[in-house]
């Protein structure tokens, strides 16, 4: 069962939101589930932007040098 396909223009039910709440160990109040899913979909969406970058030739800020320096 697929809760959220990353490139979808599916909005986030409330039936997710309680999925993946549970999954986490969370309790959302109903009056609560509206707004979180909205946050949620908008989040996921800003990742989507990220992710149409081309960071072929990008180093990441840090990075690990497997090597022992004495």
């Amino acid at each position: 069962m697929t809760l959220v396909a990353r490139g979808s223009d599916e909005a986030i039910s409330a039936e997710t939101l309680r999925v993946l709440a549970a999954l986490f160990g969370l309790t959302i109040p109903p009056e609560d589930t509206g707004p979180l899913a909205a946050s949620l979909a908008g989040q996921l969406a800003s990742a989507d932007a990220l992710d149409q970058l081309d960071l072929t030739d990008t180093n990441p800020v840090t990075e690990f040098d497997p090597r022992w320096h004495d």
